[in-house]
């Protein structure tokens, strides 16, 4: 079977799907992954083959440019951390309408080149993060079925469940999309996949998940070589702090964050601290207090097993890391987007929260030493791991699509 994977233009939302791709691959399927190049560079360091499209349009440049947009058409928009509570209704549609037209425009960028590339290869199955709205078309021009791949805990309503291709009523959606389905030939359909891939935990999903397939979160955060010094165990309990560490090239639409106040404070307590970045983010760390080190590219699947907390900003792929190994969290959700997923872990007794805007490092780090003994937070944090390694394992996904698919 020849299996094409599309994920969105970041690397946080390809990650989830890699060992699916590794699953499809390992049981003698062919299997490419197109992308734009923000993610093109982690499709390969996954040792998968990439297909390079949609080159010409930016994604998140234009995603966050939407901020700006509205701020001048209507004096409003969201805060510097993203929170749009405070917009006014009509200002606040206009935004959701501006957010959504990069996706349609990224979808018309690589609808150009990767329809032919499916028409020649000829996928048997198309695998899809649900905000590519490309996919739909390129499984139509295949002839394939489309499935879903989702990447964490979704809402009850919202996000997902008004996203075209998704749930959305295809009479609401953008005049620009329904004229590329038109131009494709395609009928628009508010759920177009035959299945929905659901990594993690279902006790911490509240949505209904549209022909759900279940599935483990197994995690990948990148590659990289376990150092000397971390298969030492700590003479104190190891916190690790990360921000922004799924992404890969600055200007991602992220808040900045007081990172250099927030480890002082931790290394005034009795706890190791580390603190991952990305290469390109390590501003404000050059003066740090002694005995903090900082890991540069290390992923966070090497670095968690070791740790007895995770202080970070409530990235999908960094709490469901810390969530598959069982460390419980402290989060500061800079994003509103991460604050559902982060109110689920909260809920289910594995994480606690400070506020993000503004941030009070010393209230960070009390709650990282309180987490870093026997506390009730590290027990859930064990239920939640036990119950997604119960999940179906991606080679046994890969055997119930195969099922499914006939």
């Amino acid at each position: 079977m020849r299996v094409l994977f599309i994920p969105a233009a970041v690397p946080s939302h390809f990650y989830p799907m890699a060992p699916l791709a590794w699953a499809f691959q390992s049981a003698g399927h062919e299997v490419y992954v197109a992308g734009q190049p923000p993610v093109v560079d982690s499709i390969v360091a996954a040792g998968l083959q990439a297909v390079p499209v949609g080159g010409a349009y930016d994604l998140m440049a234009n995603i966050t440019a939407a901020g700006e947009i509205v701020r001048r058409e209507t004096g409003e928009g969201p805060s510097a951390s993203g929170d749009v509570s405070s917009m006014s209704p009509e200002a606040f549609r206009r935004y959701a309408e501006l957010r959504i037209l990069p996706h349609v425009r990224t979808a018309a960028a690589m609808l150009d080149e990767l329809a032919p590339f499916a028409r020649a290869w000829r996928p048997d199955l198309v695998v899809s993060d649900p905000i590519t709205l490309v996919a739909p078309l390129i499984a139509a021009a295949a002839g394939a079925p489309l499935v879903h791949h989702l990447w964490g805990p979704l809402p009850e309503r919202g996000t997902l469940t008004e996203f075209p291709g998704y749930s959305a009523d295809p009479g609401k959606w953008p005049a620009e999309l329904r004229d590329l389905y038109d131009l494709c030939g395609v009928e628009p359909a508010a759920y177009p996949a035959v299945a929905s891939i659901e990594p993690g935990p279902p006790s911490l999903q509240a949505a209904a998940i549209p022909k759900r397939l279940p599935a483990r979160y197994v995690p990948f955060n990148g590659s990289g070589a376990l150092p000397a010094w971390l298969r030492e165990s700590a003479d104190r309990p190891r916190v690790c702090v990360s921000w922004l560490t799924s992404n890969t090239t600055p200007g991602a639409g992220e808040s900045a964050h007081p990172l250099a106040t927030l480890v002082s404070a931790l290394a005034a307590e009795d706890v190791e601290t580390l603190v991952a970045v990305r290469a390109w983010n390590q501003t404000g760390l050059e003066e740090l207090p002694g005995g903090v080190r900082v890991v540069v590219d290390l992923p966070l699947n090497i670095v968690l097993p070791t740790c007895a907390v995770s202080v970070n900003h409530g990235g999908v792929g960094t709490t469901m890391t810390a969530l598959h190994h069982g460390v419980p969290q402290v989060v500061v959700p800079y994003n509103p987007g991460a604050v559902y997923e982060v109110q689920c872990l909260i809920d289910a007794g594995a994480a606690v929260a400070v506020d993000a805007d503004p941030i009070d490092a010393g209230e960070v780090a009390s709650a990282a030493v309180a987490l870093a003994g026997d506390c009730a937070q590290r027990k859930a944090a064990a239920v939640l791991r036990e119950e997604n390694l119960a999940q179906p394992a991606p080679a046994q996904v890969v055997g119930n699509l195969e099922e499914l698919l006939g």
